[in-house]
């Protein structure tokens, strides 16, 4: 690695949005700077100690980008890496020394005025904005030691975290919804075929005889997409008895927007 590092934070599901960051910073400084990624495969090399690796990257790191999300937010080791730069600020505050900077991206619906304490006291950014972007790099820059124009294209950067938030919101959600329903791939295909060229702008899909922990598996996931998007309506049907089993059951509808799937079966090649 090169002598200088950022130390990127971020959670396992989002390790696409940090190769993402982490390529663009080291395209911008090539040479003068690498980027500490867990996920990566090369910056923990196999037969490593993990927390040692992770211990030396926060001690040495120059600068240091958390990936928040609604997600992230609230997960242990993003608090862990965050409070360790902090704590190395304060340090060098007292024996004047230059400020590690630690800037949380914002992304996937976090909105940086939603960021709880004490990481709102930091001066976050929207990570799907370019000239936010642009303010970050800045940061970054100072603490590399470089100079002059910025050559990153920015809104094409914020254009490649906008089909990663796109990716990680609606459709990897929208996957754990047919998953839930138990929609396998022939009544996918019949779905696609129902929706494009459609000019309905709802779709439903129903479930006669549903669990209620189905129900509430779904509605779960919902939660975690913008409003308005998908909803479901549901009958109580009280113990239902099967050949095999009884359980609490619902008619159950999930009601999709005809816009969300229609991005989703156009993107979706495999379906």
């Amino acid at each position: 690695m090169s002598g200088k590092m950022i130390f990127l934070s971020h959670i396992t599901e989002e390790k696409a949005l940090a190769k993402i960051i982490k390529d663009a910073i080291e395209d911008e400084f090539a040479g003068f700077v690498s980027v500490f990624v867990s996920s990566d495969g090369e910056t923990i090399k196999a037969g490593q100690n993990f927390l040692k690796v992770i211990e030396d990257g926060l001690v040495n790191c120059i600068a240091a980008i958390y990936l928040i999300s609604p997600a992230s937010v609230t997960r242990s080791w993003i608090s862990f890496e965050l409070g360790a730069v902090w704590i190395r600020n304060a340090l060098n505050q007292r024996e004047e020394k230059d400020e590690v900077p630690a800037l949380p991206f914002c992304h996937s619906g976090m909105a940086c005025n939603a960021l709880p304490q004490p990481i709102c006291n930091l001066n976050a950014i929207e990570a799907n904005m370019a000239s936010r972007l642009e303010f970050a790099f800045r940061s970054l820059q100072s603490a590399v030691g470089a100079k002059g124009r910025l050559r990153t294209d920015f809104n094409d950067l914020a254009s490649k975290i906008v089909a990663f938030e796109k990716q990680y919101v609606l459709f990897d959600n929208l996957e754990k919804i047919f998953n839930a329903l138990r929609l396998n791939k022939e009544a996918l295909i019949n779905i696609k075929a129902n929706v494009l060229g459609n000019p309905e702008s709802e779709f439903t899909v129903g479930i006669n005889v549903a669990p209620t922990a189905v129900e509430k598996t779904v509605e779960d996931i919902i939660q975690k997409i913008p409003a308005g998007l998908i909803r479901t309506q549901s009958q109580f049907l009280g113990m239902t008895v099967t050949e095999n089993d009884s359980f609490p059951g619902c008619n159950l509808q999930v009601i999709f927007k005809m816009d969300l799937l229609r991005d989703y079966f156009n993107k979706s090649a495999s379906i």
